[in-house]
């Protein structure tokens, strides 16, 4: 029986290492009908960070199911040396899920145009928009490799799939409306990322190769990072919010379980999976 192996890769935030926890924990604890691995490819910028380490001590309990790779998000050498490494392990199975999250952030949360720098646009885009694209095409064939052998037919996540997590300061939106400031670099190269994925389904699609794939749109990284998050408009303390991060990470888990073909190309929100896409 062949394993069914999920990839979750990150930028900058512990944020978004929380995603994988919430695969991993829901991944050991449930009855696989088959062998599943799990791993989670984290920056070297990541390192020594509370989920890391938590993700770490996972992999030593479970090393058969659960690995961690470290990378340097700046080098397409050495990405493709730990993808090199992680598809060499699942060989002919390939990858079946393939997850990315682009949450790379340098800005205030107030920030202004005057404040925008050409450093800052180059690194914020070079994280969020090329590096996502990037890990996707060395991953390709792996994935190509999964949906071969999988016996699921039409697009979905047990087959093969591309899961891009932006977060909604990359849509179109009224992300901004009653907040002080915004985020340039952060916010347009989201957006760049939200139509890469939109052309990578295209020509998925029209290859015929059987992989799905879609974003979900999340709730700002960058914010709750730093404890607040957006309510009614106004940057608000999580706590006073209510907000939990791990019950949001499972809402992520259950849209990307219920996702199939007609989540291909779309942008779906992660509450409640509606398309969101603009």
């Amino acid at each position: 029986m062949s394993q069914w192996t999920s990839v979750c890769t990150h930028s900058q935030t512990d944020y978004g290492l929380a995603s994988t926890l919430k695969i991993v924990d829901y991944a050991v604890s449930g009855k696989p009908v088959r062998p599943c691995v799990h791993v989670a490819m984290v920056t070297v910028q990541s390192i020594g960070t509370p989920n890391v380490t938590r993700l770490r001590e996972l992999a030593r309990k479970y090393p058969q199911a659960i690995s961690v790779k470290v990378y340097d998000p700046d080098s397409e050498d050495d990405m493709a040396r730990v993808v090199g490494e992680i598809t060499e392990q699942t060989g002919e199975s390939g990858v079946n899920l393939l997850y990315t999250c682009p949450d790379w952030c340098e800005e205030d949360t107030h920030s202004v145009l005057s404040d925008v720098t050409e450093d800052t646009l180059t690194r914020t885009f070079h994280h969020n928009s090329v590096v996502p694209v990037l890990l996707t095409k060395l991953f390709y064939p792996a994935l190509q490799e999964a949906s071969k052998s999988n016996t699921d037919q039409g697009l979905n996540r047990r087959r093969a799939a591309v899961v891009h997590m932006i977060s909604e300061a990359g849509t179109l939106g009224d992300f901004f409306e009653g907040r002080r400031g915004v985020m340039y670099a952060y916010s347009a190269s989201l957006a760049a990322m939200i139509m890469s994925m939109k052309t990578m389904s295209y020509e998925l699609k029209k290859r015929g190769d059987g992989i799905l794939v879609f974003a979900v749109i999340t709730d700002s990284p960058h914010l709750v990072t730093k404890g607040e998050m957006l309510a009614n408009g106004q940057v608000t303390p999580c706590e006073e919010a209510g907000y939990d991060v791990m019950k949001t990470r499972g809402l992520i888990s259950e849209v990307v379980h219920a996702a199939g073909e007609g989540a291909h190309g779309k942008c779906l929100h992660f509450k409640d999976g509606r398309d969101v896409s603009y």
